[in-house]
């Protein structure tokens, strides 16, 4: 669709304007002057015309019509009055110009009568009839026969018996204005864009964006300001910014000029963090722009940033479902943690190594309003204490040799909004122990090697094997920090006590790695059960896992034996075979088969530990010495088998 009229006050004009457009289609050509144009103009805003093209008298009318289309005039050059003089010579003795300012002085009069050895009678009059009247006449009072002038200038003529000869605007004056109004079309359009850009960028921002003028009123409020102060934008605009907003603050800057950044302010209740800026002109201060952001929502995204910056599991796995068992001492303890969940307090999660601390933990924020949230877990034993500061409370670049270029976040930011699950707490050292203490009380964090301090918001789950109330009382735990993190207290139960749970959760990790290796999987018999039942686990589901896995590895038609269950669990020479082993009876104590040992001091618990300390070092000499080797077959975690012999 065309973009640009040109509305020709006369036939001669517009036959011009349509040799220039030859070729082109983005110039509509329409002959109208004076009122009829105006109409036409209005309509042809409403269908989309971006830019007028015309001339005269019509050009005034339509500049004082109130339209919005910007406007081309087609000028009159000097060349287009000589032509017109010449015309008008042949028609009479004595010729006159009537015509605007900017017409007449297009040719230097002086010069051209000189020239032509003629006296040009001027009047310079304005684009209006009753003046272009008394022009003419003033022209026939000096005697002039001929008048030059635009359209209505001739015709006023021709009412007062006088000659005329309208002064008409050649090829080039036509083509310059058509080049003119393609140039304003593009510049219109640019800048059309480049409002409509602002106008989305203001509009759809989250941030609240406010314009004053240098008065101190408001220019732009756009919606995220109505949000936030609970004002309309049409009744703001126009007011005092000290009316719609008293402690806004853009005041002091339209007097000191100074940027102001990270201001905390309150807006209609809501707390926000603002920016405000001066709006400088040669110097001069022109106005203020203020934003500001809800301090509520930046640390929402703050969190979701944290989160996809996060290189390992920032999501809980596991639900209170996938808590396997129906004895009554688990039941008490899932039933504990469902309420726990509903809270946001710290809880300190107590219970052996392998019990499930961990899942109860996933549980617990799952079912939690943080849910959606990230859950952030770290044990605390597995790291030496310098990487686990470093772990826990992040770092910034240079903070340390070997410091991640661009620092990095620690856990604690990791889980804003969150849960962060410390395992194995009671392992802290005293040192972190105190900036462990003053993270929960103060609710933020410093990173390593920086000043600045960051706000956290997370909900705390803290695990331990270890008796931290007898830590205490040793003064190998802070007393503070015990009490802090001992809010809720839950206690999971070891699995030696949760009766026939041993065998459903024993059926699932079996079918588990039968189901990896293609395996059908086989029914325990009643020996074996009664086998499982009455092992003490003391690596507890970790335990049991490893000893199903390891079962899975032989073969079998469809009955498991007592004897294969012994095997496993004590994993006595050649326990993986190519051959069906016999069934037997499991011996009274199994171990016994593998090693001997020296006299045990009398003490029920003192045996256990002596008991523990011998096999943990006879299969430590088995394996040569490597940790991992000895934790696999031991049933336990490399971290538990590296605490024991510390112990």
């Amino acid at each position: 669709m065309p973009e640009i009229l040109f509305l020709a006050p006369y036939s001669d004009i517009a036959q011009v304007a349509r040799k220039v457009c030859q070729g082109s289609n983005d110039v509509t050509i329409s002959v109208s002057r004076m009122d009829a144009a105006v109409e036409l103009a209005r309509k042809a805003e409403k269908i989309g015309y971006h830019v007028l093209i015309t001339r005269g008298v019509t050009f005034s009318k339509l500049h004082n019509a109130g339209l919005d289309l910007p406007l081309v005039e087609v000028s009159i050059g000097g060349y287009d009055i000589v032509r017109a003089y010449f015309e008008a010579k042949k028609m009479g003795r004595r010729v006159g110009i009537v015509d605007v300012e900017e017409v007449v002085n297009n040719l230097d009069l002086d010069a051209f009568t000189e020239t032509v050895e003629d006296k040009l009678v001027k009047y310079i009059c304005h684009n209006d009839l009753e003046d272009i009247s008394k022009g003419v006449q003033h022209l026939r009072e000096q005697g002039v026969e001929v008048v030059m002038g635009k359209v209505a200038m001739a015709n006023e003529a021709g009412r007062q018996g006088m000659k005329s000869v309208v002064i008409s605007s050649g090829m080039d004056s036509v083509r310059r204005a058509i080049e003119e109004a393609r140039r304003v079309n593009f510049v219109r359009k640019q800048e059309m864009k480049k409002a409509e850009q602002f106008k989305a960028i203001l509009e759809f921002s989250y941030d609240g964006i406010i314009a004053l003028d240098k008065e101190g009123k408001i220019t732009v409020f756009n919606k995220a300001s109505e949000t936030i102060s609970g004002w309309k934008a049409e009744d703001a605009i126009g007011k005092y910014i000290t009316h719609v907003i008293p402690n806004a603050g853009c005041q002091r800057l339209l007097s000191s000029g100074q940027v102001e950044i990270a201001e905390f302010m309150e807006i209609g209740g809501t707390k926000v963090l603002a920016n405000r800026v001066p709006i400088l002109v040669d110097n001069k201060i022109e106005g203020v722009v203020t934003t500001f952001q809800q301090i509520e929502r930046l640390q929402k995204l703050e969190g979701k940033v944290r989160r996809k910056l996060a290189e390992r599991g920032l999501a809980a796995k596991y639900h209170f479902r996938d808590i396997l068992g129906s004895s009554e001492a688990l039941m008490n303890a899932k039933d504990l943690a469902k309420e726990y969940a509903g809270v946001d307090s710290t809880v300190l999660i107590h219970g052996a190594t392998g019990s499930g601390k961990e899942m109860f933990a996933h549980a617990i924020h799952n079912a939690s309003k943080r849910k959606n949230e990230p859950f952030v877990a770290i044990n605390c034993a597995a790291l030496p204490e310098s990487l686990l500061e470093s772990e826990l409370f992040g770092y910034v670049e240079g903070a340390f040799t070997g410091a991640r270029k661009g620092g990095k976040a620690g856990v604690f930011e990791m889980a804003h909004q969150g849960t962060l699950f410390l395992d194995e707490v009671g392992e802290m050292s005293p040192m972190l122990q105190a900036r462990l203490l003053r993270v929960i009380e103060q609710g933020e964090v410093m990173r390593l090697g920086d000043s600045s301090i960051i706000p956290v918001n997370i909900r705390l789950i803290a695990a331990t094997h270890r008796e931290l109330r007898k830590m205490v009382e040793g003064n190998a735990f802070r007393e503070d920090l015990y009490f802090r993190l001992n809010v809720l207290s839950l206690k999971i139960p070891p699995l030696r006590v949760r009766d026939k749970d041993i065998l459903l959760i024993a059926y699932r990790f079996l079918n588990e790695f039968c189901s990896r290796r293609g395996k059908i999987m086989g029914k325990f018999a009643p020996a074996a059960e009664k086998c499982l039942l009455d092992h003490a686990w003391p690596g507890n589901l970790r335990e049991l896992r490893n000893a199903m896995e390891r079962l899975a590895m032989r073969p079998w038609v469809d009955e498991i034996t007592s004897q294969e269950i012994a095997n496993v669990l004590f994993m006595d020479e050649g326990a993986i075979s190519v051959e069906k082993r016999p069934a037997a009876p499991i011996p009274q104590n199994p171990v016994n088969k593998m090693f001997s040992f020296a006299p045990l001091p009398a003490s029920g618990e003192k045996v256990m530990i002596q008991l523990e300390k011998q096999v943990i070092l006879q299969i430590l000499e088995e394996v040569g010495g490597s940790k991992t080797e000895a934790a696999r077959r031991l049933g336990i975690s490399r971290t538990t088998l590296w605490r024991k012999l510390q112990e």
